[in-house]
């Protein structure tokens, strides 16, 4: 079935019917997702060792990418592992599309401890962000949180040029009751969730790993021991509404079934110097990474950005360095 899927793809690409190539695609992503489990689990094996062998998706960057953070020596393991991770996710993704609610709800579980902290929050009217890094199945998650908390809830996310993945995927995502914003239209979002909710607690999920556009105004600093440029959204954000800033946390406990952790960064924002909920926003994903590192996303172009004249590497504060 997984090389069937890929044959299709390839077909597709060779036409230039946009519109009936996303369907036909949608519907073998959505036909694909009906297996059971324990297939798409296998299939997934069968196509992550192609990939780690043969030649992957993005590989000369997830190597690179390695090889920057934690030297030649982990390359290889951490590449294999890596993958393995990637492919679960993405036939896990096309699980999304189908999944029941009762499935998806068993297989992702969350601390009673991190429900308690964020149910604190809410009964304070708090707004709260939540901010996370791409770990794990981080799908999974953004489609259960909503459903665990005492919250409204909103993401953040950039449109996708097709229209017709963009709408399908969208309305995946918010099927158990998350609310999908594109960034362009996130402001007017907030103030008429404002203007008519008034003080009712709202949870904005923010993903902050991933390399900014314009890197002389991102928060320049080290992270994973490199010069990195980091996107202001998640402390400005914060500021600007006087929001209590949370990190979620993923972890893989077995194939298809993950734990997610809510963990406080910071409750009051507003006295924060600058940078400071960055540095412990990213000293929270640095912890995630050296406990998994496999689980990150390593095809990310982290590091395309290079530090313009002039700018200063700020220093960190909670930093979690990586074991050697």
């Amino acid at each position: 079935m997984t090389f069937l899927l890929v044959l299709m793809v390839l077909l597709l690409k060779m036409y230039n019917m946009e519109h009936l190539r996303s369907k036909l695609l949608l519907m073998t992503m959505k036909g694909f997702g009906m297996q059971p489990w324990w297939l798409l689990h296998l299939e997934s094996s069968i196509l992550a060792c192609v990939m780690s062998t043969i030649g992957g998706y993005r590989k000369k960057v997830v190597i690179a990418n390695i090889v920057r953070v934690f030297g030649n020596k982990k390359a290889s393991e951490l590449t294999k592992g890596f993958y393995r991770n990637f492919c679960d996710i993405t036939v896990e993704s096309m699980k999304l599309f189908t999944v029941s609610d009762k499935s998806l709800q068993n297989r992702v579980v969350y601390s009673s401890k991190g429900l308690q902290l964020m149910n604190r929050l809410y009964d304070d009217n708090r707004i709260v962000i939540l901010a996370g890094g791409h770990m794990a199945n981080w799908e999974m998650y953004a489609m259960t949180f909503s459903q665990k908390i005492k919250s409204d809830t909103m993401a953040l996310y950039k449109k996708l040029s097709d229209p017709i993945m963009d709408e399908e995927m969208r309305n995946s995502r918010e099927r158990f009751g998350l609310k999908m914003v594109e960034i362009s239209e996130c402001k007017n979002w907030m103030e008429n969730y404002i203007a008519s909710s008034g003080k009712s607690p709202l949870t904005v999920g923010f993903g902050f790993d991933q390399s900014p556009h314009n890197a002389d105004k991102s928060w320049w600093t080290k992270f994973l021991g490199v010069e990195t440029a980091v996107y202001f959204g998640v402390e400005k954000w914060a500021k600007d509404y006087n929001a209590a800033v949370v990190y979620g946390a993923v972890k893989r406990v077995g194939r298809g079934r993950y734990i997610v952790d809510f963990r406080l960064v910071k409750e009051h924002v507003l006295d924060c110097k600058k940078g400071e909920v960055l540095d412990r926003c990213l000293g929270e994903l640095e912890r995630e990474i050296r406990e998994s590192p496999s689980d990150w996303l390593w095809s990310h172009k982290r590091w395309k950005h290079s530090r313009p004249e002039g700018i200063i590497v700020q220093e960190r504060r909670f930093e979690c360095k990586l074991d050697a």
